[in-house]
């Protein structure tokens, strides 16, 4: 009978411990400095989650894997976790500061001292969250870790390829990426650039135009081919020339597009449609609205006809900057043809509101009305369509 009464005790327990987890990880409630004198009491690591109310990753990290059973369990078990809002005007928002924190959402892992380890962020599953916080504690992946190592000095071949890879994710201005994964790639032979283990490598970095690893891989796509398949290795050098257009017209600096153009001509395959490409980034870049509305009208006519996701960017940049008039009729006449290649509820309803700062007004009515009927379909809230359809409707 007494045997049963503790198994049932067990039980109980059991249940409750399952309880608590399933209602997600445990974040303390006092402030950092508490959190800190905790962790170094209970010889505890710390994990500092750092969020704003606005987003949207945040929240679904928060719903779907902060309650993670697995995530719940590891994270309770580790750590004493702590969250920030950084946008509180308060703790979160100085210790966004202090830590450099410039995006959403950031996870920072410390030691039970309070030395800063490791940092990671976005959205991920729950094994890769569960593996951040591994991260923190193995001295070939831990961020700081590594800076700390790198600042003393280290430089072997080694190192150097484990500092770039924990720096891939390190998303900041001072970011030392660039001169990392450089000094890496200058310890490999001509041969050795041209393995399997550094063509990945190369491949992932996302750097600017003139970084080695950038220029090596617009140089050398085929060398990519065994590894990648055709439409990713068009897709990273569509995106490298798209970045650095912007950044060329957001600089004024022509010599850069000059510079863009001829790499394009001698290095990418897709030329004319990539060329069409770099002068609507140059010119969106420049903040010259009609020219970036024509450039992207000349595009839809032709070769981006099919490319839905570039058109729909520029209506979308063109109904929230341009002013003048005949920008915004082109940014219609480019949401109109999106809407003929996916038509949704908030394509439907960009293309209602560029009708309606054109002035075309039953135009308008009749694009937001059908936005509400493909939104009762989908199941989609329907008031903002709504709300702009009872405005028109009241001039």
């Amino acid at each position: 009978m007494k045997a049963q009464y503790y198994l049932l005790l067990f039980f109980i327990f059991l249940a409750l411990v399952c309880k608590g987890q399933s209602n997600g990880i445990t974040f303390e409630t006092a402030n950092w400095e508490s959190v800190l004198q905790k962790a170094k009491q209970e010889r505890k690591p710390v994990f500092l989650y750092a969020y704003t109310p606005s987003c949207g990753s945040c929240r679904q990290m928060e719903k779907e894997v902060f309650t993670n059973p697995e995530a719940v369990s590891y994270y309770n078990y580790t750590f004493v976790n702590y969250k920030i809002n950084i946008e509180d005007g308060s703790e979160g928002e100085a210790l966004a500061a202090k830590y450099a924190i410039v995006g959403f959402p950031t996870y920072l892992f410390f030691d039970k001292n309070g030395t800063l380890l490791h940092q990671s962020g976005s959205a991920k599953s729950a094994p890769d969250f569960i593996l951040d916080g591994k991260n923190a504690f193995n001295p070939r992946t831990a961020l700081f870790t590594l800076k700390r190592k790198y600042d003393k000095g280290g430089r072997s071949a080694r190192f150097l390829y484990d500092y770039s890879q924990a720096l891939s994710t390190f998303h900041q201005a001072d970011s030392p990426e660039e001169v990392v994964v450089a000094q890496y790639l200058k310890t490999q032979s001509t041969r050795q650039l041209s393995s399997e283990k550094n063509l990945r490598f190369i491949f992932t970095r996302y750097l600017d135009l003139n970084a080695s690893a950038t220029q090596y891989f617009l140089l050398n796509q085929q060398k990519f081919l065994p590894y990648f398949p055709d439409d990713e290795i068009a897709q990273k050098a569509q995106q490298i020339i798209r970045r650095a257009a912007h950044k060329a017209g957001h600089e004024n600096d022509t010599l850069l597009f000059k510079n863009i153009q001829g790499l394009i001509s001698s290095a990418i395959y897709d030329t004319s449609r990539l060329s069409s490409l770099a002068k609507i980034y140059f010119f969106g870049g420049q903040g010259n609205w009609p020219k970036y509305a024509a450039e992207t009208w000349a595009y839809a006519k032709g070769e981006g006809g099919a490319d839905w996701i570039t058109l729909h960017e520029t209506a979308a940049y063109l109904h929230h900057f341009a002013k003048e008039k005949e920008a915004l009729q082109v940014g219609a006449a480019i949401m109109a043809r999106v809407v003929d290649l996916e038509k949704s509820y908030d394509n439907l309803l960009l293309l209602a509101r560029l009708l309606t700062k054109t002035g075309k007004n039953a135009a308008a009515i009749e694009a937001a009305g059908e936005a509400i009927t493909v939104a009762k379909l989908t199941g989609e809230d329907t008031r903002d369509a709504e709300k702009l359809v009872s405005r028109l409707n009241e001039k």
